[in-house]
């Protein structure tokens, strides 16, 4: 990214300005998808990522690559993308991020950024922006036929950065997205598997030039069983959690930041859980606490890989325990004689069922 950031250096200096770190195509719903672009406004709004729409008139016509630091073009339909992005707009998104930008691309985006996209049975089409040098193919009628939509689990890479604050998957929203097959000699880095098709990849990363090239099949943006995305779609299925975590690491990757997780006490507003019913529950003691502080686990059935996470006020992992838990009760000790006094996060994780308590550190 050095190559990015001493260009925006240089235009600081001639007068130039970043109108927002995140343009987001909107083509007013022609071929954006527009529950799933609102979705993704409302996540960005909460982490507080600055974003502006942009149509295909700016991309084809404007200086908008002085203006961000990545472009996004979210589901819909990918082939309204390709008629409307003529041959000087895919050269600025091309020569954009090898300059150092970076391109996130959702599901429909995804296929966008393809070299070829094998879409039902209309066989291989080519598509002109050339990003990712293989094929998006779709869609995957052994999850959902399209356009059908439904809950999947995609299993995540823990060698990924991405994730190294995720559990072994996620359930996130499936509607028509791709499995992504790269071609001889190509480079591509998978963050996460379609669990119900040969764990294929379905969310994937790579460098393009300098720049940095994330592609997603499935929609983490639309939150099922909460209204924080401002949209009603798919409200009927359940996430088993959020995957705006996720999708919150998946972006500092996508910026060139340091990888963060969002605070816990964010994922639920002020509810605090104390019990996942039938499964777990966990007690603090003490509670606030001087240095070091006792959890106890209790579980009626044995648990493999229960993870424990300690974040601290900003949402930065402090530390981190997995432990093998017996029926009855586990016993795990944090010490934090070397962290400052405040309020931290306990997150308590088994695949989709999660605790989160808040802790308070006096010295």
């Amino acid at each position: 990214m050095k190559h990015f950031y001493i260009g925006l250096l240089f235009l600081v200096m001639f007068g130039y300005h970043l109108d927002a770190q995140i343009a987001l195509y909107n083509d007013g719903g022609y071929g954006t998808w527009q529950d799933g672009l609102t979705a993704l406004e409302q996540f960005l709004t909460w982490k507080g990522v600055a974003f502006t729409e942009v149509n295909a008139d700016t991309v084809n016509n404007t200086d908008w690559p002085v203006r961000y630091q990545a472009i996004c073009f979210p589901g819909g339909y990918a082939y309204y993308y390709k008629l409307a992005i003529d041959s000087n707009g895919i050269q600025k998104i091309r020569q954009f991020v090898n300059d150092g930008g970076s391109y996130l691309g959702i599901c429909a985006g995804a296929y966008f950024a393809s070299d070829s996209v094998q879409w039902e049975e209309d066989g291989l089409l080519d598509y002109p922006l050339d990003l990712f040098d293989g094929v998006a193919i779709g869609a995957i009628d052994s999850i959902a036929p399209w356009d059908n939509y439904t809950m999947t689990q995609v299993n995540l890479n823990p060698d990924h950065p991405i994730n190294q604050y995720e559990s072994a998957f996620e359930i996130i929203l499936y509607y028509g997205g791709p499995y992504f097959r790269k071609h001889a000699g190509a480079a591509m880095d998978t963050v996460g598997t379609w669990q119900s098709y040969h764990d294929l990849p379905g969310i994937i990363t790579f460098n393009y030039g300098n720049g940095r090239v994330l592609l997603m099949g499935p929609h983490p943006e639309n939150e099922e069983d909460s209204d924080r995305d401002s949209t009603t779609f798919a409200d009927e299925l359940d996430d088993q959690g959020s995957d705006w975590p996720f999708l919150w690491s998946a972006i500092d990757w996508l910026l060139g930041q340091s990888i963060t997780y969002p605070n816990p006490s964010a994922l639920l507003g002020s509810k605090e859980t104390h019990k996942v019913p039938g499964i777990f529950t966990i007690n603090l003691s003490p509670n606030p606490f001087n240095s070091a502080i006792k959890i106890t686990i209790s579980s009626k059935r044995p648990f493999d890989d229960l993870q424990l996470r300690l974040f601290d006020a900003l949402g930065r992992l402090v530390q981190k325990k997995v432990v093998r838990h017996p029926s009855g009760k586990t016993i795990v000790h944090f010490n934090l004689d070397n962290r400052p006094s405040g309020v931290y996060f306990l997150q308590v994780r088994k695949q989709g069922s999660v605790l989160n308590r808040k802790l308070t550190l006096i010295k």
